[in-house]
């Protein structure tokens, strides 16, 4: 069912509180720690992958962060027990490892024994969201490996479950257009973050908050789309309200010779 205009503007209200701390965190956090999450992935010659992920609450902000989840001063904002759970049946992508080594920071690391299996399995990956394929050229030329990426509002939902420690409570009230049945446009929520939630002095700093992707291949990269090459490294930025909108869809791509 649709939902009026007035009934967003509610709903918008509604998780405004929440929305203040999570862009508060936003822009304070830009000026005294890193305000980007981290995805730093190697992709063997065997098709298998190991990917690292950092997430991380600046301490000046982690009790408002506690108060309004519901934890108790000091408790851990994040539960490896639940990161551990998340894996549990799962034959295709296993957990390496998880830790808190502060009670505002996880760290995990994932391996994916085969990368096609991965993405053949449906019901983490959907269908065109990852492709891995050899392409073999004309002539003499030798064999490549490809790895494109798309994201969009349709598989945006999928996403979550490729990434431990993600809290689905946070992720609901916050309400991102991304993962929205009936989404406001990429503008309408600029201006609720610009009018009800940071103030549009300090969108420069959300604007500036940003996923860094760490690619590394077995062999030299001979091209990319949607980022940078360096060897055998390929890297790119997709900042934050891109990927909490995605009214446009977020694409990638690269090659390296087999």
């Amino acid at each position: 069912m649709r939902l009026g205009a007035n009934q967003k503007r509610n709903g918008w209200r509604s998780v405004v509180s929440f929305i203040s701390i999570i862009a508060l965190i936003v822009f304070i956090s830009f000026s005294v720690t890193s305000c980007s999450g981290n995805l730093d992935a190697t992709i063997k010659g065997d098709s298998s992958v190991r990917a690292a992920i950092r997430l991380d609450i600046p301490d000046a902000l982690s009790v408002r962060v506690r108060q309004f989840v519901g934890l108790k001063p000091q408790e851990p904002l994040f539960s490896t027990e639940a990161v551990r759970k998340q894996f549990l049946g799962q034959t295709n992508i296993a957990l390496v490892d998880v830790s808190s080594p502060t009670p505002d920071i996880l760290t995990s690391v994932v391996w994916v024994q085969n990368l096609e299996a991965l993405i053949a399995d449906t019901s983490l990956v959907p269908m065109g969201m990852i492709c891995y394929q050899k392409i073999s050229p004309p002539g003499q030329s030798p064999a490549m490996r490809e790895l494109s990426v798309n994201l969009s509002r349709e598989n945006a939902p999928a996403m979550l479950k490729l990434f431990p420690g993600i809290d689905r409570r946070i992720i609901d009230s916050l309400s991102p257009p991304a993962l929205e049945a009936d989404p406001v446009s990429a503008a309408e929520y600029r201006l609720n973050l610009e009018q009800l939630i940071i103030g549009k002095k300090n969108m420069p700093a959300f604007d500036a908050c940003a996923v860094n992707i760490a690619i590394t291949t077995p062999k030299m990269i001979v091209s990319a789309t949607g980022g940078s090459i360096s060897g055998t490294v390929f890297r790119m930025r997709i900042p934050l309200f891109s990927l909490l909108t995605l009214e446009k869809p977020i694409s990638f791509s690269l090659r390296w010779h087999e």
